[in-house]
């Protein structure tokens, strides 16, 4: 029932209302490309080449059970008991699905220092594992009782939003698998720019969602939980205005920072970009 209720919403939301303009640039330049579920639109963006849906969801009458539909990420949202926690502190994580050992020692050999910022930090696996390997970590999570257990059990850093942070601060801008839940990318990555050192660099990996080249399967990852659909275009095509030099895109963790392509052609897209110096 947890599940059915947000998403019969959803779907009478789609014969009321309509996204008339792009949730990141606001231009009303748009088609539709698919459709799911016979009633939600997949529009996407001419000027800016972003993809979402129509509607975007923004629970009404039962928005206490919107954090249901993000269950089927696990422990990514569901925080673990005191037993569990132990556990995975006295095994690093290992064995678990929130190892990121390996992933943040690729990272160490990238970066150009060790002040890393995590967008979507959830309760801090992520942010706990790289302290552990010798980085400063600040984390930006809006959910409070996820915020407040990685504050209290892990002993990290983590802010409930931008206006916290510092301009020109961190050397590593990193987030995975958070921009596809945003409802408005209209200030993202201005703030992502602030924050960041001249040469900062950012880490983003998200679903990948080419409509053109992967076809209807990538349908799957858009709808009430993810309304953002990214593909390679709008990395390329936008990030360069927001004062950001694409180095590399990858097909996955194992290839990164080593073996990049021109676009990422697997189920996600991974990139690193840095901040060009003195463009603001």
């Amino acid at each position: 029932m947890s599940y059915l209720i947000p998403r019969l919403e959803f779907a009478a939301q789609s014969l009321f209302k309509k996204q008339s303009y792009c949730p990141h640039c606001h231009s009303k330049s748009l088609e539709n490309i698919a459709k799911k579920y016979l009633v939600i639109n997949i529009k996407k963006c001419n000027n800016c080449y972003l993809n979402f849906t129509d509607p975007i969801y923004k629970p009404l009458l039962v928005a206490n059970l919107y954090k249901q539909l993000y269950t089927a990420e696990g422990s990514t949202t569901c925080t673990p008991n005191s037993e569990q926690l132990n556990d995975l502190i006295d095994n690093c994580f290992r064995s678990s699905d929130k190892f990121f050992g390996e992933r943040i020692q690729s990272i160490k050999s990238q970066c150009n220092g060790n002040k890393i910022l995590e967008l979507g930090s959830s309760w801090g696996y992520f942010l706990y594992q790289a302290k552990q390997q010798g980085f400063d970590v600040t984390g930006v999570e809006i959910s409070k009782p996820r915020r407040e257990f990685g504050i209290n059990n892990l002993k990290v850093n983590i802010v409930d939003s931008f206006n916290k942070l510092d301009n020109d601060n961190f050397d590593l801008f990193y987030t995975a698998h958070t921009l596809e839940h945003f409802v408005d990318l209209s200030t993202i990555f201005k703030e992502i720019h602030r924050v960041l050192k001249d040469k900062g660099q950012l880490l983003i990996e998200v679903p990948n969602f080419n409509f053109a080249e992967l076809g209807k399967k990538v349908l799957s990852t858009v709808g009430a939980v993810h309304p953002i659909g990214f593909s390679n275009q709008f990395f390329q095509e936008n990030l360069p205005k927001y004062g950001f030099k694409i180095l590399g895109f990858y097909d996955s963790w194992n290839c990164f920072p080593k073996h990049q392509v021109d676009k990422s052609s697997t189920e996600n897209i991974i990139l690193l970009a840095e901040k060009n110096v003195n463009q603001k």
